[in-house]
């Protein structure tokens, strides 16, 4: 019963909703921004740890019949739209970061690559996992052509539209264009403000932090614990024999072997596949993989030189 609730315990825990203030500060924003505006969705699809970059997905999505007209996945602008992304790798003619909108021909989203942000900490290293972070800056920038030919200013308004993702937890925080180290917090109205006055000139900067999710931590802890239990087994099985407590019988010397060679899918089972190497291979897997190998090797020399066993 006390390993049911236990179970369930966890269950609940690691099922909680991780995006906090996220919703609430997207919902004061969209009651202070312009009406007449371009909703920016962005969406994080998939994170590389090792290469440090995220693929991202951005969709201009028409909020007033001015800007353009919505269709299903995609939309029509009313007037020459220019987008420019700031990212690694972009996906417009030529692979530049600006993205044009021509008047009255449908379009849809478009997918390009971002760095992580300068300035991260140690933890943005896979050699962290499962405890690693990593944060993703995407500025935007929008602008239109008038009647008159001249460029005007096109208010913004980016939000968040991430599913999940492959090991991940995936949140959206509003940034300053000039300082985007600086987020918009929901207790901070005059952050809110700030980020409107920037929102309304076009200007906007969100910032994706990505982590583990409560489900990968756990299947990793419990992978680290079967990895740990079959050191002790192994290791009190070899203490055992050589003491002549146990017999040392080819069934035991089996089951020693086949604990150590069960290491090896035990670490391929690590979501997300981690590199070789990191702390906590270091810490738990290089040790039972040395231990257990040389417990089995340690029962084998005595199985061999032993005719008889006598207790």
């Amino acid at each position: 019963m006390a390993i049911f609730v236990f179970y369930i315990a966890t269950i609940i825990l690691i099922s909680q909703n991780p995006g906090g203030d996220a919703q609430a500060i997207d919902d004061a924003l969209t009651a202070k921004s312009s009406n007449d505006r371009l909703d920016v969705l962005l969406q994080i699809t998939a994170v590389d740890p090792l290469k440090g970059t995220a693929q991202a997905r951005v969709l201009p999505w028409p909020n007033s019949e001015a800007i353009g007209y919505k269709f299903k996945s995609g939309w029509l602008p009313k007037k020459d739209v220019l987008l420019h992304v700031d990212s690694v790798i972009g996906a417009s003619n030529g692979g530049s970061n600006l993205y044009e909108f021509k008047k009255d021909v449908p379009v849809g989203g478009f997918d390009l690559q971002v760095d992580e942000q300068p300035g991260e900490g140690n933890r943005s290293q896979i050699s962290w996992y499962p405890l690693d972070v990593y944060a993703f800056e995407i500025p935007v920038s929008a602008s239109y052509t008038d009647k008159n030919g001249d460029t005007q200013n096109l208010p913004i308004l980016p939000l968040d539209y991430t599913k999940n993702i492959d090991t991940f937890d995936v949140r959206m925080a509003h940034g300053y264009w000039a300082d985007p180290i600086k987020l918009v917090t929901l207790g901070d109205k005059k952050s809110i403000d700030s980020a409107i006055g920037e929102f309304n000139q076009g200007l906007s900067s969100s910032v994706f932090t990505a982590d583990r999710s409560n489900s990968t931590k756990l299947l990793v802890v419990i992978i680290l614990l079967l990895m740990i239990t079959a050191m002790a087994s192994v290791s009190i099985m070899a203490y055992m024999v050589a003491n002549a407590h146990r017999p040392p019988t080819l069934s035991s010397l089996i089951w020693s072997a086949a604990l150590t060679y069960s290491l090896i899918s035990l670490r391929g089972l690590m979501p997300g596949a981690p590199p070789i190497g990191i702390f906590i291979d270091k810490v738990v897997y290089f040790p039972s993989l040395v231990v257990t190998l040389t417990c089995s090797l340690w029962i084998l020399v005595i199985w061999t030189k032993r005719d008889d066993f006598e207790s």
